[in-house]
């Protein structure tokens, strides 16, 4: 692991336990036994670390949203994975609008990022449906469910946190089971049957 790697492993620990906010560069360096000189050798700032592990969370989920899921088990297991990255970089949502307001930069990429996302999870719900494993009969539905799977996938973490009920199992259970519910209605018979084995 190189002394890049290291800062960032050290910095998301500590802004996962604090926050950006209480975790200073200097924190960062007291915990890695290094001098402040030497971190900013490597990192101007702080914000040039909270980008690079956005840039770092950023390809962690693209490549796990390579193949779109096409069955009820499929959709079930790649939200589990994207709980699992949004966990591990949960300091990022639970401070979302103080650091995009903190960094132009930060915020044009996210903004951009979460157009593409929105523009993924249509594809995705768009491939369930010609699988028939969705009947869906509007266009604007489809808005509608990629609204809020997206809400859920990156904001559970922080709602349970808010509500100190986050174990991190017990939290991607129930996040799957909220964005499952969420698409219920729309289930073909097929699919339903396919999620009442996976309820069991």
């Amino acid at each position: 692991m190189t002394t890049k790697e290291k800062i960032l492993k050290t910095a998301l620990k500590l802004f996962n336990e604090t926050s950006t906010q209480a975790a200073t560069t200097n924190h960062i360096a007291a915990a890695m036994s290094m001098s402040p000189g030497n971190l900013h050798y490597h990192f101007a700032n702080r914000e040039e670390i909270i980008l690079k592990l956005y840039m770092q969370r950023r390809e962690e989920f693209n490549n796990i949203s390579k193949n779109y899921p096409s069955s009820i088990t499929d959709l079930a297991n790649f939200h589990e994975e994207i709980f699992k990255i949004e966990w591990q970089y949960r300091f990022f949502y639970r401070e979302l609008l103080s650091l995009l307001g903190r960094d132009d930069k930060l915020k044009k990429i996210y903004q951009k990022e979460i157009i593409q996302e929105k523009k993924r999870t249509r594809k995705i719900i768009q491939n369930l449906r010609d699988n028939r494993i969705l009947e869906i009969p509007y266009d604007n539905i489809i808005d509608y469910l990629c609204d809020i799977i997206i809400l859920i996938n990156q904001f559970w973490g922080s709602y349970m946190q808010l509500i100190d009920q986050f174990s991190l199992k017990g939290g991607i259970e129930i996040g799957i089971q909220r964005i499952e519910e969420t698409l219920r209605p729309f289930l073909s018979k097929k699919a339903l049957k396919e999620l009442a084995q996976l309820e069991r």
